[in-house]
This record gives C-alpha cells, sequence and structure tokens, in this order.
C-alpha cells in the first residue's frame, strides 16, 4: 500500500518534526526546502498518497507548487498555511487543494487529516461501482467516475466528483453541509463549513457553466443545506 508523502516546508525545525511524527506513524516522507525543488522532483516522480505543502516558501509560493502538482495527479493535498483569514483559504482551496491545516498545528490533527484524506481517496478509487445516474442532461458513469452534460464531459475535481455524485445518488433528498462534510471527508465537520463551501462553489460554476444559467442541478436550502434537483 502506498504510504507515501510529499512533504514540502522551509522551516527545518517543522519539517523535521513533522517528518519524524509521520515516519513514526508508518508513513515514508520524502521532504522539500523549497518549491522549485518540489515541482522538479513531483514531475518526475508523482507517486503518494498524499501531498502536504506550506504556502509560504522562499523561492515559487506553495500555490505554484500546488497548482504543477494538480496539473498532473489528483493526489490528496491538504495546504500548511501560517494565515488563517477566509481568502488565504479559499485561494488554496480554489487552487485544487483538498484540505488545509493552519499553524501552529497539533500533530495529531495533522496525522488524522491526513489518514482520512488518503482514506476517502482510495474509497474512490477502489469503489468498484457498476452503475450510472441520468438526471435530465446531467450523467454520471459511477464505475469511471466520470460525468459529462449533454454528452459533454466535465472537468472535475476528485472532491467536486464526489459531492455531485452523492447529491446525484439521492435526488430531492437535502443534505446539510454537516451531512455532506461527513460523508465525503469520512470526519465531522468541526466547523470545516468554507472547505466545503469553496468545492460546492466550484462545482454550481461549472454546472451552470455547462448547463447555462436558466438550468439549476443543486439548490442551495438556506438554513439547510444543499439538494439535487429531481
Amino acid at each position: 500500500m502506498n504510504n507515501r508523502i510529499f512533504f514540502v516546508e522551509d522551516d527545518a525545525a517543522i519539517r523535521e518534526m513533522v517528518a519524524s511524527c509521520l515516519t513514526d506513524e508508518s508513513f515514508t516522507v520524502d521532504t522539500f526546502a523549497a518549491g522549485a525543488a518540489a515541482i522538479r522532483a513531483f514531475s518526475s516522480d508523482p507517486d503518494y498518497a498524499l501531498a502536504l505543502i506550506d504556502l509560504m516558501l522562499p523561492d515559487v509560493s506553495g500555490i505554484e507548487v500546488l497548482r504543477a502538482i494538480r496539473t498532473a495527479s489528483t493526489v490528496p493535498v491538504i495546504i500548511l498555511t501560517a494565515r488563517d483569514s477566509d481568502a488565504d483559504k479559499m485561494i488554496g482551496l480554489n487552487a485544487g487543494a483538498d484540505d488545509y491545516v493552519v499553524k501552529p498545528f497539533s500533530l495529531i490533527e495533522l496525522v488524522a487529516r491526513i489518514r482520512a484524506n488518503i482514506r476517502r481517496a482510495r474509497v474512490y478509487d477502489g469503489s468498484g461501482e457498476n452503475s450510472q445516474i441520468r438526471i435530465r442532461d446531467l450523467t454520471l458513469d459511477l464505475s469511471k467516475h466520470t460525468a459529462a452534460l449533454s454528452g459533454t464531459p466535465l472537468s472535475l475535481t476528485r472532491i467536486e466528483y464526489e459531492i455531485l455524485a452523492l447529491l446525484a445518488s439521492h435526488p430531492g433528498q437535502a443534505f446539510s453541509k454537516e451531512q455532506l462534510y461527513a460523508q465525503i471527508w469520512q470526519e465531522p465537520c468541526y466547523g470545516n463549513e468554507h472547505v466545503l463551501n469553496t468545492h460546492m462553489n466550484r462545482l454550481r460554476a461549472k454546472l451552470k457553466a455547462a448547463a447555462g444559467d436558466d438550468v439549476s442541478y443543486i439548490r442551495t436550502l438556506w438554513g439547510i443545506g444543499y439538494r439535487m434537483e429531481e
């Protein structure tokens, strides 16, 4: 089983502390102190279970590293940031991160987040389901993990697809944000609504761009959550 972690962090103390902790937890950790070297390394060997990326790097930014990873792989990515503002978190999530952890962080929490994201990715890759869902012009192939609108493939991230598949599998059913987060991330929400909101907004924008402004597939239920329109 692949337990390799790709870790980019310029602070030597944090890098060594986290690497030591993850090694004790039976992970293999490849560490990088600069973004440019990390990008070159990942491009030549992208076989990792998860990438952990600090946003503040001395050469290129962590966002550039994240974008380079996203062009080559769907590996789960957790960003580490000392910036606790919603705007900074959203920048990372919009660039393709799956999750974020704010510095200073608990090693216990970090390990839990890493395991949850890896577990979710493995469930996604190995579901083995063999069925299709069709809702009006939207078609999902659950065995191939693909979605299309009017026959045109939708370019979705792993999490965007999981959200869409969950809602489409239960058309008309209302899901609270807490329920969606728990189903997708396989852990309680703990106030991480901004993570879900960002992925949901990006998914809905892609559906709207493909279907048109006058067509709605996912409806917001104010004070409740979301549902897939039947």
